[in-house]
């Protein structure tokens, strides 16, 4: 009888550098989804959304969906949805009459500063062992993360 194979298994005993990463990101989804369906009132699709608004505030739905790589109509119903819950506001933009600036309201604000939260503490449960600080650990996830994209920008 073969011994059943253990996702920790997977993850010691690979020689790609993508199943790290990809446990990384489903773990971190994992956890972080608990706390947006638990304790806020947005979806984890939307995350992405109102972190780039936190730390963004008055840009407009385009520069969003371009940097979310969601389509415009996508982030449209998305800011519906936030307009609804009280967690943002449009204004038109001035410098473009078909354009709305986002901005996030207090109750915004407080959503994703909670979510900012979870994020450090994830971070820091996932660094608290490791013998590098966060500033290296960073420095270093950010050089290969560069890398990688350096690599496909010369190569495709």
């Amino acid at each position: 009888m073969s011994k059943l194979i253990e996702y920790e298994d997977i993850i010691t005993d690979s020689p790609f550098l993508i199943c790290y990463l990809i446990s990384l990101i489903k773990t971190h989804d994992f956890y972080m989804n608990k706390h947006i369906k638990n304790e806020t009132e947005i979806l984890p699709s939307q995350y992405f959304m109102l972190q780039f608004l936190y730390y963004d505030m008055g840009t407009n739905q385009s520069d969003i969906a371009k940097a979310c790589l969601m389509d415009r109509s996508g982030v449209s119903r998305a800011f519906k949805d936030f307009e609804e819950k009280g967690l943002i506001t449009r204004e038109i933009d001035e410098d473009n009459k078909r354009a709305y600036k986002i901005k996030l309201t207090e109750k915004g604000i407080k959503t994703a500063e909670f979510l900012c939260e979870k994020e450090s503490e994830w971070d820091d449960m996932i660094q608290e062992e490791l013998n590098i600080s966060k500033e290296d650990l960073y420095k270093l996830l950010s050089k290969i993360s560069l890398k990688s994209l350096e690599f496909n920008r010369r190569n495709f």
